[in-house]
């Protein structure tokens, strides 16, 4: 068995999986923001023994929500929960719990997920974005999650030139700017669906899967990103792709870091 860990914006879930990715128990909580990292890492503290008692469970896998140095096992920063500057997330579990760990970036571990058992199963190269508290992407060819020097698809930081300055795409887009009204939900797929569109232009891939939050509107959102990428599209690779919604609900970032803890205990 293998321990799959989320840590977010707004929540906390720990599961326990089998090496398939199948989930056998899930604790989900929320996350209160302003008792920052140290407030989650107690949070963790308290969940995650009670899943272990009893249980053989070989490694753990964590998707953080910011970037990661994943080689490293160490957290960046989050742009949500203050306190995570340069934290060595892997060593901290490893010394509380004394189960190997893998870290991983929460949108890399749910694309991860989404290509191997979810929406992109049996294509090639899967392009995975994620619209909630922020909005992530995801690279998986062959079954592999692109990665350069501490991440890499970040569309929710490409930026974009309105009303006379640059911002960011989560800015316009995410569930958290409609939540503070900055931005509505026409307004987010517009902007969102370019965005797609650029990544297709330089990427080429066979499958665009949408998950996170915002998706759960169903086609109010995602029929006018189709439309705006129809668009916007470089025009030879509009044949190429269908933009999908993800397969496995909440419980895709704990599934997707299972699945490598789950090759890290192999290697062992």
């Amino acid at each position: 068995m293998y321990l799959g860990v989320e840590i977010g914006g707004t929540k906390l879930q720990v599961g326990v999986c089998d090496q398939h990715g199948r989930i056998k128990q899930l604790v989900r909580v929320a996350v209160v923001r302003r008792n920052g990292a140290r407030g989650i890492r107690n949070q963790l503290e308290r969940i995650i023994p009670p899943l272990l008692a009893g249980r053989r469970v070989r490694a753990v896998g964590v998707g953080f929500g910011g970037p990661v140095d994943s080689p490293r096992g160490r957290v960046i920063r989050s742009f949500h929960i203050k306190g995570w500057e340069d934290f060595p997330l892997r060593h901290w579990f490893e010394q509380r719990f004394k189960l190997p760990t893998v870290i991983e970036n929460d949108t890399n571990a749910a694309g991860l997920a989404e290509a191997l058992i979810g929406a992109g199963k049996g294509r090639r190269a899967v392009l995975y974005s994620n619209v909630g508290t922020g909005i992530g992407g995801a690279f998986v060819v062959d079954g592999m999650v692109h990665n350069g020097r501490c991440g890499a698809m970040e569309i929710g930081h490409t930026r974009f030139f309105v009303r006379g300055r640059w911002r960011i795409l989560e800015e316009l887009s995410s569930g958290l700017s409609i939540e503070r009204g900055k931005t509505t939900l026409a307004q987010s797929a517009k902007y969102y669906g370019a965005a797609l569109a650029n990544a297709i232009t330089l990427l080429n891939p066979d499958i665009v899967v949408v998950g996170g939050g915002l998706s759960r509107a169903g086609e109010r959102f995602l029929q006018p990103v189709r439309e705006a990428v129809g668009r916007l599209v470089f025009p030879l690779y509009r044949r190429n792709f269908r933009i999908v919604p993800a397969a496995l609900g909440e419980s895709v970032v704990i599934i997707g870091a299972a699945l490598p803890a789950a090759d890290c205990s192999r290697r062992l």
